[in-house]
């Protein structure tokens, strides 16, 4: 582990302090996200300070997977799925992996798990090899494929029973556990219903049921809501965060869904043609489009050449179609230029304006990306 010396204080303040320049005491802090107290100092840092026993130094905890110039080239074809990509996991966050299909998501997350070993480069879990040692790595990871295949012959309620018992739980454990988890998503119905006789959308959230079960250190989701109607999509992320947030799961995300990844991730990876283009915050990714404020307006009918003529004095327009147009403003003009479409609107042939905030869609077309991403149904 990366040690960081800390002066002999005791207080939050000197812990904290400690983290950024540091000397003698000794402490571990999860890689959990950053939150932040009134007086700006992170409040995981600050329970630790209160509620750890003072050892003489500080112990930055290990990244959770580190991958090195990972490559996969399958042999029929010669598809490069993965190119040479290096990104680390840190222990506590939602990490979403974003791309198109057949961006090589999957593949790298199969990789992640042991279960198809690289050409070349190198996985490592806390340290340890993930190839040389894949069994040791495994049990400490619950992993969601897009197709749950394995289950398919048992009931609902066997299934996740049967997960728990292999995951070292105790029978009556595993037994509350599933009867918990079938409550919370909603599967009472189907509880003793064999599973290759579920609709889509339930096989997923059985799947997801299993992945749910025990203790692990990692929840990996391959397109964790594929098949789900938006109330079903809901509930499976509100379980998910709230795994996350109570008992400090790393999420790993795979997602080809721009809105979902947005709205519950830490960093986003984003991949295509099997390379890694971006691995950041999405604000960060977010700021690196045009800083220009994107207003798209809707024309009067039969009126457009009137609309353009008028927004070109206010930046630059660009035709969207027969009656939609979109104009790309200075941030510092933004508000003068609201100003004017609210009062003279019907005199500009405008009947309706909506500001467009930039979007991960955006980022990935500007690192690269050449597919254009989903979005949610």
């Amino acid at each position: 582990m990366n040690r960081v010396p800390i002066r002999s204080g005791r207080s939050a303040m000197d812990l904290y302090a400690a983290l950024r320049t540091g000397s003698p005491g000794e402490i571990s802090v999860p890689g959990r996200r950053e939150v932040r107290s009134e007086d700006g100092f992170p409040q995981t840092i600050i329970a630790v300070a209160l509620t750890c026993r003072w050892t003489g130094r500080v112990t930055m905890m290990r990244n959770l997977f580190e991958v090195r110039e990972l490559t996969k080239i399958y042999r029929k074809g010669g598809v490069r799925a993965n190119d040479r990509i290096c990104m680390d996991v840190r222990p506590g966050e939602i990490l979403g992996i974003l791309g198109p299909n057949g961006a090589g998501k999957s593949t790298l997350i199969k990789q992640m798990t042991a279960m198809i070993a690289p050409t070349s480069g190198t996985i490592r879990y806390l340290g340890r090899n993930v190839t040389a040692e894949p069994l040791e790595v495994v049990r400490r990871l619950s992993y969601c494929a897009q197709d749950p295949y394995a289950i398919t012959s048992l009931t609902t309620r066997d299934a996740l029973v049967y997960t728990g018992r292999l995951r070292g739980m105790s029978p009556s454990d595993a037994r509350a556990r599933a009867c918990a988890l079938i409550a919370r998503l909603q599967l009472e119905e189907v509880a003793h219903t064999r599973v290759g006789g579920l609709s889509g959308g339930q096989v997923k959230l059985v799947g997801i049921a299993a992945a749910l079960v025990g203790r692990v250190e990692a929840l990996i989701l391959d397109e964790p809501t594929n098949a789900l109607d938006p109330a079903k999509r809901r509930l499976v992320w509100d379980v998910i965060v709230q795994r996350n947030r109570e008992e400090g799961t790393t999420v790993i995300l795979v997602t080809h869904n721009v809105l979902e990844a947005e709205g519950v991730v830490d960093r986003v990876a984003v991949i295509d043609y099997g390379r890694l283009l971006g691995l950041d915050s999405v604000g960060r990714l977010k700021d690196m489009v045009d800083e220009r404020l994107r207003i798209e307006v809707t024309c009067t009918f039969g009126r457009r050449c009137v609309a353009e003529r008028a927004l070109k004095g206010m930046g630059f327009v660009e035709v969207l179609g027969e009656n939609r147009l979109r104009l790309y403003v200075d941030r510092d003009r933004a508000g003068r230029v609201l100003d004017q479409l609210v009062a003279n609107g019907e005199e500009m042939a405008c009947e309706e304006y909506k500001v467009i905030p930039p979007s991960l869609e955006d980022a990935y077309f500007l690192l690269g990306g050449k597919e254009r991403i989903g979005h949610a149904g």
